[in-house]
């Protein structure tokens, strides 16, 4: 009976003390971040003067990452696991006209500075009229199949224009893949928010809001993926000194997207930039 109970307090102290490591390793991805990306990009350096805050890689082709900017968190679905998503700028200064960034996804070791899978893409974040805003990472529970979890970069785009506001956010799913990455959903627009106004009152205003949720069919081995998508149009009319702000046409739709063996396709009226 004391031996049961024994065991008992055991393995719930044990229980608490995991919970209680994992709480500490998602607090501390903040203050791991340097020693990840050092791990994750060896020889990089920190910059000084007109390059203070910024991380410059090792090579011919160096690359600068804004640190602030960086995307980092423990992955719930794994706690072994931290999540990163770095923004590499091909040049050290922001706010030009026109910049061109590369997207990384990394997976790391959560109790130890070590990348275990990676993903890159060049030239994924174009900023012009059009500017990347933040880039996060969505750790909702994308289970695919008993064995695969995804995870999701949202990335924020918003336009420069008064006359013509325009935000967007589009979400890519990433899997695991023996020592890389692989993308398997890419650019589906999740929220949009645009219009056209005389900068005074008058104008029209569109608003869509998606939601990704896991479907119960599977094809080639995934579950598919239901968009439901909430699509609201509005219009703004000036009376005598008011602004008025009627509604057009408010409707919700649902899609399926099915895998192909190698990626979700996104049908175009779904796909961001």
């Amino acid at each position: 009976m004391r031996t049961t109970a024994h065991r008992t307090v055991l393995s719930l102290t044990l229980s608490l003390a995991a919970l209680t490591s994992a709480d500490a390793v998602a607090a501390d991805c903040a203050s791991r971040l340097p020693e990840l990306l050092q791990a994750a990009y060896p020889g990089a350096r920190e910059g000084s003067g007109d390059e203070e805050g910024l991380l410059r890689t090792a090579g011919a082709q160096p690359r600068w990452i804004q640190i602030d900017e960086v995307a980092c968190k423990v992955w719930p679905a794994s706690p072994d696991k931290t999540l990163l998503a770095v923004r590499l700028r091909h040049q050290a200064a922001s706010g030009l006209e026109v910049e061109s960034a590369d997207l990384e996804v990394l997976i790391a070791d959560s109790a130890q500075p070590r990348i275990a899978q990676r993903y890159r893409e060049d030239d994924a974040l174009q900023s012009d009229a059009i500017r990347i805003g933040s880039i996060a990472l969505d750790t909702a529970r994308y289970r695919l199949n008993e064995t695969t979890t995804a995870f999701g970069v949202r990335i924020d785009y918003n336009g420069s224009s008064r006359a013509n506001p325009y935000g967007s956010t589009q979400l890519n799913l990433y899997v695991a893949d023996g020592d890389s990455l692989r993308p398997v959903l890419r650019k589906l627009e999740v929220a949009l928010d645009r219009g056209e106004w005389d900068t005074n009152c008058a104008g029209e205003f569109e608003t869509v809001e998606r939601t990704v949720a896991i479907d119960a069919k599977r094809d080639r081995g995934y579950a598919g993926l239901r968009v439901t998508s909430v699509e609201e149009a509005r219009r703004s009319v000036a009376k005598g000194e008011d602004c008025t702000e009627l509604p057009v046409s408010n409707r919700q739709r649902v899609a399926r997207l099915a895998f192909d063996g190698r990626e979700y396709k996104v049908p175009a009226d779904l796909r961001g930039l």
